[in-house]
């Protein structure tokens, strides 16, 4: 079932992380999951099953555009619609906030995955830049 992430599940929202190759950085600041938490309003949720976590999803509101900054389903619970559901409670949420525009940058093969739900490519182009942790 959802509900909302603490500070307190995120060993296990580390180790659900760390079970996805190339998902967790190597070397992140200690804090980095405590900041996330923190910055993100209350947008922060996991899927849990007898008492373990089996997904997480964070978004960051913005203003009328919002940011799903991370959605992780463990290897074993995917395509049973848990992220599906974690997506939506989110763009429930920040509809109700009044944001009108979700964006995230997506893996190349979750991109199927996201069409499905109704997301569809911009109009803009994305552009990052990698910064290096010390």
């Amino acid at each position: 079932m959802i509900r909302t992430a603490t500070k307190e599940d995120i060993p296990e929202i580390v180790e659900l992380m760390k079970s996805e190759p190339g998902f967790w950085p190597d070397n992140p600041p200690k804090d980095v999951l405590e900041r996330a938490i923190d910055s993100v309003d209350c947008l922060a949720f996991l899927w849990e099953e007898n008492e373990q976590v089996i997904a997480f999803a964070s978004a960051h509101d913005v203003g009328f555009l919002a940011y799903l900054s991370t959605l992780i389903v463990a290897g074993p619970a995917r395509n049973k619609g848990i992220g599906k559901k974690l997506i939506q409670h989110i763009e429930n949420e920040l509809t109700a906030r009044g944001c009108n525009t979700l964006i995230s940058d997506v893996w190349k093969n979750a991109v199927g995955f996201y069409k499905s739900l109704g997301w569809s490519e911009p109009d803009e182009v994305l552009l990052r830049k990698k910064l290096i942790w010390d």
